[in-house]
């Protein structure tokens, strides 16, 4: 056998039939390692790193493909598997019946060319056979193997009927609810959207991650040239499928998935924030899932990962190892060692899903500030909203109802529809938040200027409070006093309630006394405290 190294993606593209000849014969399925993947990962991501990729000769035909990544360090050398970072799998391409052979051929060649060297291979799934084939030559060769594996949850697409999975889910998370309620707000489909798209899917990406701590990059202006091109391609085995999910022709959520011979692998899941409580990722999961199965897929990928989300649609489980060796050397073993015992600290964090999402949220949102810190007076904006409500805070409202006796005159204002909320360019979120709580708006001339009445409840989201109302009342929120006579006459023409409900802060003392004057009585007092993040609620109803 002759080993041969591949320099330049140039130089790759003339193997490009040998490739993807081997992956056609093994019937692969991971998208990560076909040919359109890796040869264009090096073209606009890989230009900067030292590439290695080893081709593998044997009578004058290639049989083997190594992907590597190598850096010149301290101790020697050290060897990655091709885009870390960008490939959640990787592998050797290489035929089922050569690969015991070619692993031997490969590593005893390199660790005689480098001779001191670490290998750190990232994303060999267990239900391939390249990770157990590895070990039995590590164990031969009396090399010391380390590993860390991930949870890679999926859904066997062939052996579920669609209803019958569903039946536990849909009401996973109030997962109808909220598809009931976004589809209050206009008409909602499911499309698989040409490439053309892509750039709205990044925007759409960039709004969810601009004040997380976003570890793909998937929509940084580095990658977003190589993913818009493997969208624009869809003429070999691997091919990008862009799902959109719509509300009035508007993308409130996407996938970037794969598809490889039979699977599919979503990539990327994102959707827009403003509606966040609707929950549109989950409904796109879920009519995903239904339209892969009508398109035939084997097979639904959810990639590696902790996300709750994950362990509640997958049907079964995969790992995905990083496994680290390296030659016996004092400096290479050191290293391996240290890499083993980060990796292994990493591993345990990823499994606690809130250590993560402090990552993602806390740390993310501290990163945006620091990035745009010239747009806030910074450390005063910490503290008055982050850190001094989490030391100490205390708030103190009043619940005042009002007994309607008689109908008093009418008045008019306009109600915040659907499209106007979806159109609205600021405080979009909380109105759409506010419409799925239950609320309706209402407006006089300034679409600005909304008071909101709920029939169901009264809620005070910033102290967590919710209080059910009885039959034939209503409560209104974000009143203001030089309007309150017309709102109220406004809203006992059109609910006819016996009962009225407002809040107020108890130091609001012009608007208590306004209140009073119009006949509400004080009935609940609320006191709300935060010490060090731990939070008190105390009530106390007026008799």
């Amino acid at each position: 056998m002759e080993l041969i190294q591949i320099t330049t993606y140039m130089d790759l593209g003339r193997y490009e039939k040998e490739w993807s000849a081997i992956l056609e014969e093994n019937d692969n399925t991971n998208p990560f390692i076909e040919f359109e993947f890796v040869y264009n990962w090096w073209r606009f991501l890989g230009k900067e790193e030292k590439v290695e990729i080893y081709a593998v000769k044997e009578n004058n035909r290639t049989i083997a493909f190594f992907p590597f990544q190598s850096e010149k360090t301290w101790y020697g050398y050290i060897l990655r598997f091709l885009a870390l970072g960008d490939a959640n799998y990787m592998d050797i391409i290489a035929r089922e019946r050569d690969i015991d052979r070619v692993i031997m051929f490969v590593f005893d060649a390199l660790i005689k060319k480098k001779k001191s060297v670490v290998f750190y291979l990232h994303g060999l799934l267990e239900s391939v056979e390249t990770h157990s084939k590895l070990s039995n030559y590590l164990k031969a060769r009396n090399m010391k193997e380390r590993y860390s594996r991930i949870v890679t949850p999926y859904i066997d697409l062939d052996n579920i009927s669609y209803e019958e999975y569903m039946k536990p889910r849909h009401k996973l998370h109030g997962l109808d609810r909220r598809e009931k309620r976004l589809r209050a707000l206009g008409d909602v489909q499911l499309q698989i959207s040409p490439a053309t798209e892509i750039n709205q899917v990044f925007k759409v990406h960039q709004k969810r991650w601009e004040k997380k701590n976003d570890t793909s990059g998937f929509s940084s202006n580095r990658k977003q040239a190589f993913f818009k091109y493997l969208a624009e391609q869809n003429d070999g085995k691997l091919s990008v499928r862009l799902s959109t999910l719509t509300l009035q022709n508007e993308m409130v959520a996407f996938t970037y998935g794969f598809a490889c011979r039979g699977r599919y692998l979503g990539y990327v899941l994102g959707h827009d924030s403003d509606f966040d409580v609707y929950g549109p990722g989950r409904i796109l999961v879920k009519e995903k899932i239904k339209r892969n199965m009508d398109d035939g897929f084997h097979k639904l990928d959810m990639s590696i990962g902790y996300e709750p989300y994950k362990l509640e649609w997958n049907t079964n489980f995969d790992y995905t190892r990083k496994t680290v060796f390296s030659t016996n050397t004092f400096r290479a073993s050191m290293f391996r060692n240290f890499l083993w015992l980060k990796e292994k600290a990493f591993s345990k964090i990823r499994k606690h899903y809130s250590v993560v999402i402090f990552r993602r949220n806390t740390i993310g949102k501290l990163k945006y500030y620091l990035r745009n810190k010239e747009k806030f007076r910074f450390w005063k904006d910490i503290w008055k909203n982050r850190l001094q409500p989490f030391v100490y805070e205390q708030k103190q409202y009043l619940i005042a109802k009002l007994t309607v006796n008689e109908m008093r005159l009418n008045s008019h204002f306009e109600q915040i529809t659907p499209e106007m909320a979806l159109s609205m360019k600021d405080d979009r979120k909380e109105i759409l938040q506010k419409i799925y709580n239950g609320y309706k708006g209402y407006y006089s001339t300034d679409v600005n200027k909304v008071f909101w009445v709920n029939e169901n409840v009264i809620r005070l989201d910033d102290i967590e409070v919710v209080e059910n109302l009885k039959k034939k009342s209503i409560y209104i929120r974000d009143w203001e006093n030089e309007n309150l006579k017309q709102i109220l006459s406004f809203v006992q023409a059109k609910y006819r309630p016996k009962y009225i409900f407002v809040h107020v802060n108890k130091r609001d003392k012009k608007s208590i006394q306004l209140l009073q004057s119009n006949e509400f009585d004080i009935t609940e007092r609320l006191s709300y405290s935060r010490v060090l993040g731990k939070r008190k609620v105390k009530k106390e109803v007026e008799i």
